[in-house]
């Protein structure tokens, strides 16, 4: 694979890209939309590379990416930190005066803390069967609940929720071969045969999901969730290791489509 497109995969630059376009699809009435996307886009950037440093100072990640974090440590220390610098400054900036947020912000960063950071024996991502649903909920709340406090306009909430999780499975059977199999997760419950069957019926439940939108709006959903069924059948020739790639990009089909409705 190209360098530089295996850098952007495995720093999230590509997840980072697709979550702004699709926030602001979301909220792209709202005055602060921009700002608020730019922020979630760079709070990305932050975590996941920040979880990445940990991971390799503890030598908990696989010998082929901790190779390559260790030939590329500074750049992923320098996006990591500038990420962050940029969330808070955006959120203190845009948001600091919604006080009714700050304590469930904190909540959220204390989340992503244990979910690597270990107490005991265990981290929240290494309990059995939470690792998904505490991602799913973070992203949730950063995707659909903060705005209603900021925006006050509750947005797709059903369809968003659907297609959160459908994107989430993939990463966990990127991880597969690597999760302690203790962790119970989707992936290593059901096999990637039936994890892909789990897809499609998400796909379908999306697509019923849409029946009360007016079409304008319907339609970059039901673009995306045909999107995500049809690709299950191309899992084999793409390949487990950067399957989610593809469909993560469901987030931009999605954000782009509400974008020119």
């Amino acid at each position: 694979m190209n360098k530089v497109l295996e850098f952007g995969i495995r720093t999230h630059l590509h997840l980072a890209l697709f979550s702004l376009v699709y926030v602001l699809g979301l909220y792209k009435q709202s005055a602060d939309a921009f700002a608020y996307a730019a922020m979630f886009s760079f709070g990305i950037l932050a975590i996941y590379n920040f979880h990445r440093l940990y991971k390799f100072k503890n030598r908990e990640l696989p010998d082929t990416i901790y190779l390559w974090v260790k030939r590329l440590k500074w750049p992923i220390v320098g996006i990591a930190i500038t990420s962050m610098v940029a969330t808070v400054s955006l959120y203190i900036c845009y948001f600091g005066q919604y006080y009714k947020i700050h304590f469930l912000s904190g909540a959220c960063i204390l989340v992503s803390v244990l979910y690597v950071y270990k107490i005991g024996n265990y981290c929240l991502r290494e309990i059995p069967f939470l690792k998904i649903f505490l991602v799913l909920g973070i992203w949730f709340f950063l995707l659909h609940t903060m705005p209603i406090l900021l925006f006050s306009s509750p947005m797709f909430l059903v369809p968003g929720l659907i297609l959160l999780l459908a994107i989430l499975i993939p990463s966990d059977m990127k991880d597969i071969c690597f999760d302690p199999q203790e962790m119970r997760t989707i992936p290593q419950l059901l096999g990637i045969p039936r994890s892909l069957v789990l897809l499609r019926l998400l796909s379908v439940i999306g697509i019923f999901s849409l029946f009360n939108l007016e079409f304008d709006l319907y339609l970059p959903w039901l673009i995306s969730f045909v999107y995500l069924f049809c690709l299950t059948f191309f899992h084999r020739k793409i390949g487990n290791t950067y399957y989610f790639v593809w469909v993560d990009a469901s987030f931009l089909i999605t954000g782009i489509g509400l974008l020119l409705v």
